[in-house]
């Protein structure tokens, strides 16, 4: 075996055991999650034929014996790559590549995709427009911040994650309000925050991956719902630009600036950027990670390009020849979109097992019977569609019917 994939369980489970062997061509040693319903047995039965061999770490995301285990087995030898599929393992494979002689980007340049505070600096001296930021580590440089641009004002871990400790603070009020729970004081080290001026606008992603140094796949997407909204029990969706319309091509064209010219991206990587588009049209960054974008990104894709561009791109990275597709507006077939909706707090009693729309192209949804929490970050979903539409007001348009029809479908129990 060549490779060493790193990868939690939820992207593991986005493609099937055939997929992931044909992208791997089974040369791909796996580390990966496990969860109640996917335990190490289930795992490695249903997925041993795509890799050779498995292993599953409880608590992934958070599990530094993932690490060390990468780490034992470069030492041994015999891998060429290490491949991570999400942001915990963004900074783990550089670091292992850097100890371990590895092609591939390195600790100082990977840092760049984690920390939102060294990226927005990095981006707003390149001239790449960003709202205005300051590292804060106290409750007195916030309160300067909050004088110096006003509210509202978005509050943020510099390296987090799923948009989890991210607040939208509206005014002095709601500031009093989480500084009351100790965000600065209850912790035992001087914590460093992102804090960052409210934009005003409609917010859009793009994704995709380079492999050699050459962009293989980017699309553009806007969102309906915000990831705040969605984290406490909401939902976000978001729909596929026409690749041939004018905000795809701005959005890609600041993108490909972004990644090519003024982060330390490297030839090789998925990619998720999120950005807005301010009233008067102008684009501003939010934020770049090296890693496969969250929810159904990678299913809403395929279902508006035909391509599934996560396992070409775990096929390039492997060291096999890229796939030679068309530009994006020859490749685009249709325009999707997709909507994943938050539990509420308590046990799912009744969830429908279908949707009665034919332009529903997939829906998936969570067992009934269980207890559910409210979730910590944006990945925790309970039920996901993929629609299609001729435009993108009639995506939109269905997104929202899926969501209505979900909501009025669904029953929940305190007990």
């Amino acid at each position: 075996m060549e490779n060493i994939i790193m990868s939690p369980l939820k992207t593991l489970l986005h493609n099937t055991p055939q997929e992931w062997s044909d992208a791997t061509q089974n040369t791909a040693y796996l580390l990966t999650g496990t969860d109640h319903d996917h335990p190490p047995e289930w795992i490695k039965a249903h997925y041993g034929d795509a890799f050779p061999e498995i292993e599953c770490f409880q608590n992934y995301g958070m599990n530094d014996l993932v690490a060390k285990r990468a780490d034992r087995l470069l030492a041994n030898g015999g891998f060429k790559r290490i491949i991570p599929m999400a942001e915990a393992d963004v900074l783990r494979a550089a670091w292992l590549r850097e100890r371990h002689g590895l092609t591939g980007i390195r600790p100082e340049d990977a840092v760049y995709m984690r920390d939102k505070f060294l990226m927005k600096q990095c981006a707003a001296a390149a001239g790449v427009p960003v709202a205005e930021f300051r590292k804060v580590r106290n409750a007195f440089e916030l309160l300067d911040f909050a004088d110096a641009v006003g509210f509202p004002l978005v509050l943020k871990p510099i390296s987090g994650k799923g948009s989890a400790e991210t607040f939208i603070l509206n005014s002095e009020t709601e500031l009093d309000s989480l500084l009351s729970t100790g965000i600065f004081a209850g912790i035992d080290r001087e914590p460093d925050m992102l804090a960052e001026a409210f934009v005003d606008g409609i917010q859009l992603r793009v994704d995709g991956y380079y492999s050699q140094g050459v962009c293989r796949f980017m699309s553009a997407a806007q969102y309906i719902g915000s990831h705040i909204d969605f984290l406490h029990g909401g939902f976000m969706s978001s729909t596929i630009l026409d690749a041939h319309s004018e905000l795809s091509r701005e959005v890609i064209g600041f993108t490909r600036n972004l990644l090519e010219k003024v982060l330390p991206f490297g030839p090789d990587g998925l990619f998720h950027v999120e950005l807005w588009q301010r009233p008067d049209g102008k684009l501003v960054l939010g934020e770049a990670a090296q890693r496969l974008g969250g929810g159904s990104v990678s299913q809403g894709n395929r279902a508006s390009f035909g391509v599934d561009f996560t396992m070409a791109a775990v096929r390039a990275f492997c060291g096999f020849e890229p796939h030679d597709w068309p530009q994006m507006e020859a490749l685009q077939k249709q325009l999707a979109g997709q909507t994943t909706i938050s539990p509420q707090v308590g046990v799912l009693t009744k969830v429908p097992q279908s949707a009665p729309f034919d332009w529903v192209l997939d829906y998936t949804h969570a067992p009934a019977g269980r207890r559910y929490q409210a979730m910590r970050h944006t990945n925790g979903e309970i039920a996901t569609f993929i629609v299609s539409g001729a435009t993108s007001d009639q995506v939109e348009e269905r997104l929202r019917t899926c969501v209505d029809w979900f909501y009025a479908n669904t029953e929940w129990s305190d007990e």
